[in-house]
């Protein structure tokens, strides 16, 4: 039996497990916190996910950030150290020590000189120019006070790059326009947008006004009841904030879906009609609002 290890998997993971080490050391400076606790790792091929404590999301500059910093480190080509040593010969080297881990007399220590230093017993590249470049893809809290960072290397960063160039040139070709203009295109079509959302509700309160001025004043203590049946082309809530508007009170508005809104004046009480018929409500004298299938009862 002979045992062959995948050389360019093994050289994926060197890569990514040194990049996890490189992540942690910028973190601290660029949060300047001393006190991130790593709450789990997983390292695979040029990719790997870290989950640290935090009590919010890091910012897109904060992420910016951390990536600048890691980079330089992999252009700067800074060695990897490791080595063997006492654990309290580590101690004094500042390293760290994430998981409660029962250690021996003697420790494996990872260094990357102005970066950061750990006790870990994982495969490393000796250089940080192996990992080429660094890049932070994603970012999601998975447990209360636990953030989750998902970072690629090289070639996984050529590809996620690649992957986000033909995002943007299809995004670009629905809109007919050049990438470095898909921005001031996407602000123009909201302007408009926002032009026609006005038009539009005001066509839509035309419309509604149009068909209250046709509503007969009831010989009841009710003025008027109004269904959102005729109203097709809107929803309840607008409904009755133009019915409140646009009428005299004492009206119900209702729905065959059993919502209503009953809408007083002041020598009427729109609450104690709601007790009285024994709906379901809630709101005040003036207006009361819910669910409930006697309404259709009552009209």
């Amino acid at each position: 039996m002979k045992l062959v290890v995948n050389k360019a998997q093994r050289y994926a993971k060197m890569r990514a497990h040194t990049g996890v080490h490189l992540m942690y050391g910028a973190m601290e400076k660029v949060l300047n916190r001393t006190d991130i606790k790593q709450a789990g790792s997983y390292v695979d091929e040029d990719y790997w996910r870290l989950d640290f404590s935090a009590d919010k999301p890091l910012t897109f500059e904060q992420m910016q950030e951390i990536e600048d910093l890691v980079n330089k480190w992999i252009y700067e080509a800074i060695d990897v150290n490791i080595f063997e040593t006492s654990l309290d010969e580590a101690i004094k080297e500042w390293a760290k020590a994430f998981f409660d881990e029962k250690y021996g007399e003697k420790v494996r220590v990872i260094k990357i000189p102005w970066a950061d230093i750990q006790l870990c017993g994982g495969t490393h590249a000796p250089n940080t120019s192996f990992l080429w470049a660094f890049k932070i893809i994603s970012q999601e809290a998975v447990a209360s006070w636990i953030r989750r960072l998902i970072i690629v290397t090289w070639p996984k960063v050529a590809q996620f790059a690649q992957e986000k160039e033909n995002f943007i040139n299809q995004i670009a070709e629905k809109l007919d326009s050049a990438p470095a203009q898909i921005l001031p295109k996407v602000e123009k079509l909201e302007k408009e947008l926002d032009k026609y959302k006005s038009e539009l509700s005001n066509l839509k309160t035309a419309m509604i006004w149009a068909q209250l001025s046709k509503l007969e004043k009831q010989e009841w203590q009710f003025n008027y009841i109004v269904s959102l049946e005729d109203f097709e082309w809107v929803d309840f809530k607008t409904l009755v904030q133009k019915v409140r508007e646009n009428l005299e009170w004492n009206i119900i508005v209702y729905s065959k879906a059993w919502n209503f809104a009953i809408i007083s004046d002041w020598d009427f009480s729109a609450k104690e009609f709601a007790k009285e018929k024994w709906l379901r409500w809630g709101g005040s004298d003036s207006m009361v609002q819910w669910r409930d299938p006697k309404i259709l009862e009552i009209i």
